[in-house]
């Protein structure tokens, strides 16, 4: 009998019932998502469209025929040449390399993961964590087709040179994930707090090339620039697709405003402003302890950056959440006791795909989700 196999059944049963109804989970998803190309990896066909525009000279903004309106590009329009690529393929053959691509990028982003955080929990088994932690962030992922693993691979690759030390590396590598969200700039700033003293050279060399970049689109292309401004400043999602800082705090207000108290709408962004100084102050306050008792660890600063990023930004889609898996697992391996069991009961009862029709019972329709970028 392989080693492997033997070690696994080694385990404890439950452990082995847990991974097991993971992987149904997985191979029915991918059966759904492989049957019904059509249906499934929604923001392919936006970033297949946007490539095509790109290739044919023209905007990639607006409405995409045949496609409902709130599946639009939402990137800036160099982004789009990246995808320029993919217009050489149909639809349905550039979803299912997507979805190979995808594939491979994640179990490579696993074991960078897992290869920095050397300790295995020994309470959830790994197969059954990373499709349900999160809300089943990665397999909500998988069935968007959006880009959040693909920018999470690049960010780690960027976080294992900034662990060995190579600074520039990780600068350039964060500029490149940051092109098409942007937001993922800001882990520029693990430059300056990761190592005895800030990195200030290649902060502001990335910091520069990630500006020059950007406004890149701006000199080449203005009247794209001015629509992907538009486009981005029409987003408003909030709740189950997008549960933000920013939404939470205005969902609060509306509330309130229910209940006809005299809120003006502002106050949301006041109280997420008041949210994210309370974050960093807590932040800043246990990196300089860290640093008082000598006990900073390198791994533990990125982890805990990632926490802040995903608490701060004024945007955190469903998916975008699989940033926060290798926080998770670092948790688990960290406390195996009380912790873990409590994780394990909350992951018992994981959030509904409703798209793949996994978990609830309702009547389907293929775009409940919010699909937006």
């Amino acid at each position: 009998m392989p080693t492997i196999l033997r070690r696994a059944l080694a385990r404890p049963r439950w452990q082995l019932a847990l991974e097991a109804w993971a992987a149904v989970v997985v191979l029915a998803a991918l059966w759904q998502i492989l049957g019904k190309l059509h249906v499934y990896q929604w923001d392919v066909m936006v970033y297949w469209w946007g490539g095509r525009a790109f290739a044919h000279g023209v905007s990639p903004y607006g409405p995409i025929p045949g496609q409902p309106e709130y599946l639009h590009f939402v990137y800036p329009p160099l982004v789009a040449a990246a995808f320029a690529p993919l217009s050489v393929l149909n639809v349905a053959a550039t979803k299912v390399l997507w979805l190979a691509l995808k594939l491979a990028a994640f179990v490579a982003t696993v074991r960078l993961w897992t290869r920095r955080i050397s300790t295995e929990p020994a309470s959830i088994p790994a197969l059954f964590y990373f499709t349900f932690a999160f809300g089943s962030a990665a397999l909500v992922d998988f069935t968007s087709g959006n880009i959040a693993i693909f920018e999470q691979f690049l960010l780690w690759l960027g976080f294992a040179a900034l662990l060995s030390r190579r600074w520039w590396t990780f600068a350039l590598l964060v500029v490149v994930a940051a092109q098409a969200k942007l937001t993922p700039v800001f882990f520029l700033g693990l430059l300056l707090v990761i190592d005895e003293r800030p990195r200030w050279s290649p902060f502001l060399g990335g910091a520069v090339v990630f500006a020059l970049a950007v406004g890149a689109n701006a000199v080449l292309l203005p009247g794209q620039t001015r629509e992907f401004l538009a486009s981005v400043s029409a987003l408003g999602e909030r709740g189950w697709g997008d549960p933000s800082m920013l939404g939470l705090m205005e969902d609060l207000i509306d509330q309130l405003r229910g209940l006809r108290l005299p809120l003006p709408a502002a106050t949301a962004y006041l109280l997420y402003l008041a949210a994210i100084a309370a974050v960093f102050w807590l932040t800043v306050r246990w990196w300089r302890a860290q640093r008082t008792a000598a006990a900073s660890d390198p791994l533990l600063v990125v982890l805990v950056t990632l926490a802040v990023y995903a608490l701060v930004m004024p945007r955190m889609k469903d998916y975008s959440y699989v940033a926060l898996l290798p926080v998770g697992w670092y948790v688990l391996s960290m406390h195996r006791q009380a912790t873990a069991s409590l994780v394990v009961l909350a992951v018992l009862v994981p959030r509904p795909v409703p798209q793949l029709k996994l978990w609830l019972m309702h009547r389907w329709s293929p775009h409940w989700f919010s699909g937006a970028r």
